[in-house]
Formats: C-alpha cells, sequence, structure tokens
C-alpha cells in the first residue's frame, strides 16, 4: 500500500509495474465488479481494444453485449438509449422488410439474458402492447410523440377483442384434401395488398408470421395450448 502510494506521489501508475498476467486478472476482476472497458482503460493507460480482446478471452459476444447494455443502461438508462435509438422512442426501431415489403416497428428487450422482441405494424398498437407487459416505454422528442398519435388515428381499439372462431388473431381455417381436412390460414390486407401465409401445423404457421415481421396473437389460453401441443409434436417427430 505504501509503496503504491509512493508511486502514485511520483507520477507513476502502479499498473505499469503489472505483469500481462496480473493486468488480465485486473481487467476481468474489474469488469465482473460493474466497470465498463472504457473506465477499465483509462484505469490502466491502455486502450479500450486492449481491455475487449481480454474480456473477450473470458466471456462470449452475447454475454458481453448483455452486461455492457446492463451496465450502461443503470449508469445512465435514458442517455443510453438515445445514443442507440433511431425513432426517438426508448428501444424502438423501424424495419424495413425488403423481402416483401411489409416494413414494422419492433421493440427490443433483455430478459433473463436473453434478447426479446416485440413488433407490430401499427406504433401506437405497439405501444399498448409494450405497456401492458409492463415494460418501460419512453418518447424521447416531440417528433416521435407525434409519430405515435398520428399512429392512434388509424388504430382499430376493438380489432384484439374480435375472437374469431380459432382463437388466433387473422387466422382461419380452411378445408383442404390434407390428413387433418383444413389448413391453418393467416391473412390481412394492408395498402390494398393481400398478406397470405397457411401451414396444416399451428406452430408452423405462428413461425412463418414472425419471420415476415406480422402481428401473432393468441387470443385464448386454448389457442396458447394448442400451439404448445403442436410444437411439442414436432420436436418428437425430429
Amino acid at each position: 500500500m505504501e509503496n503504491n502510494s509512493l508511486n502514485k506521489a511520483n507520477g507513476v501508475n502502479p499498473k505499469d509495474l503489472m505483469s500481462k498476467e496480473e493486468i488480465s486478472e485486473y481487467v476481468i476482476s474489474a469488469y465482473d465488479s460493474g466497470k465498463t472497458m472504457l473506465d477499465i482503460a483509462k484505469d490502466i493507460g491502455r486502450s479500450k481494444i486492449y481491455v475487449s480482446k481480454i474480456i473477450h478471452q473470458v466471456y462470449d459476444e452475447e454475454e458481453i453485449k448483455v452486461r455492457q447494455y446492463d451496465k450502461l443502461r443503470g449508469k445512465n438508462k435514458l442517455d443510453f438509449s438515445k445514443y442507440k435509438s433511431t425513432s426517438g422512442i426508448y428501444r424502438v426501431s423501424f424495419v424495413e422488410n425488403k423481402r416483401n415489403g411489409n416494413d414494422y416497428w419492433s421493440y427490443q428487450y433483455y430478459e433473463n439474458s436473453k434478447l426479446r422482441r416485440i413488433v407490430s405494424v401499427n406504433l401506437y398498437k405497439l405501444k399498448l402492447v409494450v405497456l401492458e407487459k409492463g415494460l418501460d416505454w419512453i418518447e424521447f422528442t416531440d417528433e416521435a410523440r407525434d409519430l405515435v398519435l398520428k399512429y392512434k388515428e388509424t388504430y382499430d381499439e376493438s380489432s384484439l377483442e374480435r375472437q374469431n372462431k380459432t382463437g388466433f388473431f387473422r387466422v382461419t381455417k380452411r378445408k383442404t384434401n390434407t390428413k387433418q381436412g383444413f389448413t391453418w390460414a393467416y391473412s390481412f390486407k394492408e395498402n390494398n395488398q393481400l398478406n397470405f401465409v397457411s401451414s396444416v401445423n399451428i406452430s408452423t404457421l405462428k413461425a412463418n408470421v414472425l419471420a415476415n415481421g406480422w402481428e401473432w396473437i393468441e387470443l385464448t389460453d386454448e389457442a396458447k395450448r394448442l400451439v404448445e401441443e403442436n410444437s411439442k409434436k414436432l420436436q418428437d417427430r425430429n
């Protein structure tokens, strides 16, 4: 301790006298304690790239992303989100679906260290779903607030309450010559264009709908149970 004080008094950073192994141990220890890579780099007088290489030897990329997000979020959640956001809304981005032209809004967040996503073609609808899940919804700019209100004007508030016979939003059964006698069909119109996908398996249909960035809503407990059972059957076959 006395040597460290003397070195500091003489303008010497004690960490300059550490071996590479000692520096590596210090970096990981400081990172685990909650310091950011930039803070650690300043502390040891090295570059952020140098610190990053050491940390990547211990943690994989996905875990580092989660840790970095949580640290910056805890340090200043709003500043970090403003830096990341291109929409003016916390955790929200606009996604251009070049494959079929069906663009949508996406809200991303972490849950149990896993990246989750909520999507909707209607920004106001996205806000309602996010708030219903108890997640944060923050509009940083006046432009963002105005845009949400604009989408509210075209949102049909009764749409979620319209439960068809299948128990799934936008889903119907269509008679076919398949073994079960029908296929599940998901369809909706947007900008005078019919969007449509179908499958004999409800869980496969769900996967295809989400892959297109469309809304998938199970309106009843029975519908949720049906998807889970169908998914399990497909897994058992494979």
